[in-house]
């Protein structure tokens, strides 16, 4: 493929022309010259399953990227880390009734079997997206109370029982509060005990330093590392109820803000801007498992607050800079059932560390960071937030409103499409990269081409400022697509890139199928998705206009070849809908481009037609449906003349 090549790529599929009225140019007859060529707009949809590159490095089964050999059937058969046993309730219901004071008035634990239901619908549903808990090793007994109702406020929301997740979720935030509490009283207690000016903080001698720290103040551990693997299991609850409450009801959106803060802290506290040893092959399986979790559970916060940012447009409480820890290993030794085949991992695929400050650098400078090893699934998922947050602070620095439109400079956008390239080359090397939101190989990889999207749509359009997703009022957020608050760049092959993304965005719940997305998008889709789509038909509709615009001023033509074969695109896929015969609709060229807008937008509604777990997803469909309306409208409007 050629360097210009900015899709997924790797295409298979079909092609259907635009209509037997329409005057669009039709595609070659063999698409495969365009791969051949190194064209970067090839009009056929993606492969689900990535093909392997020449000269990329591929691993054996054995290797370091290798599916865990349970992953295939969704979960290993000997691991049910939702299952309670008898000894373990009642362990926890002596834990909770001794905090009786801290907890909601209404709180009743539920039974056990409830329990378990809603533990496994974490697993089953929220786990794999966030994968910080090592399941093999995984019990109750070390995990704490705090962290299981963590867990069961998810799973109760994957269950759809609403009322008892928002229920566990208070639970288990006043159990975090009052263990935080509880560790931080001590060095508190030790201020108010001794005086500060007794303590040496006034002398700036050897002795009078000295003095303060063996009074045990100057230079006191922090609280939460000092209570070891019981600090990282607060955190894990914390992140656990940050993210549900980050996307679930409005009016929890405020406590997902205010616990950014604290999570941010515990995180600088936990190590987060440390720099990590090289791994050795003499670690124990239980060292490895303790120093991985840790590494993934700060990588997590990490992704949470980038994603904040995504969605809020509020700067992420943790910058590039301050990450200096180790990228995470790979989903091989992670899911490693037994310390047995963890170690046939470990020991055989031992690779130097990959430090994510470096490895972003390099992504930034262009360059390959594949070549010697493939990065895990993990690993290619966080770079990716690191570059959409690379962009973030290049939007406002560029400009100080949010109405107000100062394009990105060139040579900006140059360096940040080759690191995107660069990436690209990263996630089709890995073996756990998909586009199959329901693969085997977890969502990880598929979760990260979502951000891939809305970064080539952040290159060209500043959205985030105006979107209006924390008013979660649909209305609100379908104005903003059409009232032109949001400035787009001017047509260009850097644009075209990007359109090409949303069309292959748009391309994965054709080929599902639109119905069967909309039924099963809830257990196998994450709400980055949500977001990434909405970005991508705000891009295409509003290029879909400039198009129409400029065909009804000078004749579709007029329009460059890759334009063309951009409409091309869109139309095959229209056509494998039952929106396609809307496609041969009377009129001129300018008004089949404005209803093909219309039918993309529908199109993308209709996915989210089903029952959701956060309410942010209802919400994004919701306003691409009055969107899709307005267009409607507008494109009826224009084909009557009124």
């Amino acid at each position: 493929m050629g360097n210009d090549d900015t899709a997924v790529r790797h295409t298979a599929g079909y092609q259907h022309e635009w209509s037997a009225r329409a005057a669009i140019p039709q595609p070659p007859a063999s698409a495969g010259a365009d791969v051949q060529t190194g064209n970067p707009l090839v009009s056929r949809l993606p492969s689900l399953e990535p093909t392997a590159r020449p000269g990329s490095p591929q691993r054996s089964s054995a290797g370091l990227n290798a599916e865990h050999p349970s992953r295939s059937a969704g979960h290993s058969s000997f691991i049910s880390p939702w299952k309670i046993s008898c000894d373990e309730y009642d362990n926890l219901r002596e834990t909770i009734s001794s905090c009786a004071g801290v907890l909601p008035p209404s709180f009743s634990l539920p039974s056990r079997h409830t329990l378990s239901r809603y533990l496994e619908g974490y697993f089953r549903g929220f786990h794999a997206h966030l994968p910080f808990l090592h399941t093999a090793s995984l019990t109750y007994a070390s995990i704490g109370p705090e962290l299981l109702l963590s867990l069961a406020a998810v799973g109760a929301l994957y269950r759809f029982e609403h009322a008892k997740g928002v229920g566990l979720y208070q639970t288990a935030r006043s159990l975090i509060n009052l263990r935080l509490d509880q560790m931080h009283r001590g060095p508190v207690l030790r201020y108010t005990s001794t005086s500060p000016m007794c303590t040496g903080f006034s002398q700036f001698s050897h002795e009078g330093a000295s003095q303060g720290l063996a009074n045990g103040i100057n230079d006191a551990p922090s609280p939460i590392l000092s209570h070891g693997q019981k600090g990282i299991r607060l955190l894990q609850g914390l992140l656990v109820l940050m993210a549900i409450t980050s996307w679930g009801e409005k009016a929890f959106v405020r406590d997902a803000l205010s616990m950014a803060s604290q999570v941010a802290m515990l995180v600088r506290e936990l190590g987060i801007g440390t720099p990590e040893d090289a791994p050795t092959r003499d670690l124990s399986w239980q060292d490895w498992i303790d120093k991985e979790g840790r590494r993934r559970t700060l990588f997590v916060a990490y992704v949470l607050f980038s994603l904040q940012c995504t969605a809020f447009n509020v700067p992420p409480m943790i910058l590039n800079q301050e990450v200096r820890i180790n990228l995470p290993a790979s989903s091989a030794e992670w899911n490693a059932p037994s310390e047995l085949e963890w170690s046939k991992q470990h020991g055989g695929a031992l690779c130097p560390a990959r430090p994510f400050q470096v490895t972003l650098h390099q992504l930034l400078a262009g360059s390959p960071i594949h070549t010697h090893e493939p990065l895990s699934a993990f690993g290619n998922y966080v770079l990716i937030h690191g570059l959409f947050l690379q962009i973030f602070f290049a939007r406002n620095a560029r400009s100080l409103s949010p109405q107000s439109y100062e394009p990105l400079e060139p040579d900006f956008v140059r360096s940040m499409e080759a690191a995107l390239r660069a990436w690209q080359d990263s996630w089709e090397a890995t073996s756990d990269s998909t586009l199959d939101p329901s693969s085997p190989k977890g969502p990880l990889g598929f979760n990260s081409t979502a951000l891939l999207r809305l970064i080539y749509v952040r290159l060209n359009a500043n959205i985030g400022p105006c979107r209006q997703l924390l008013t979660r009022d649909p209305s609100a957020i379908a104005q903003a697509f059409v009232d032109g608050r949001i400035s787009v760049c001017i047509r260009s092959p850097h644009l075209d890139r990007a359109i090409l993304q949303c069309i292959h965005a748009l391309s994965i719940p054709v080929r599902v199928g639109i119905a069967f997305v909309a039924r099963t998008l809830t257990l196998n889709w994450s709400f980055q998705h949500a977001l990434s789509n909405l970005e991508c038909a705000f891009l295409l509709t509003h290029w879909l206009g400039v198009i129409a615009s400029y065909v009804e001023s000078s004749g579709i033509n007029m329009l460059r070849s890759d334009e063309q074969k951009l409409l091309r695109m869109l139309a095959a896929l229209v056509r494998e809908t039952e929106y396609g015969d809307s496609l041969d609709s009377l009129g001129d060229d300018a008004s089949r481009v404005r209803n093909l807008a219309a039918c993309v937008t529908r199109i993308w509604a209709e996915t989210f037609k089903g029952f959701q777990v956060f309410e942010i997803v209802y919400v994004v469909g919701r306003s691409l449906s009055m969107v899709a309306d307005i267009l409607e409208r507008d494109a009826t409007s224009r084909l009557n003349g009124i």
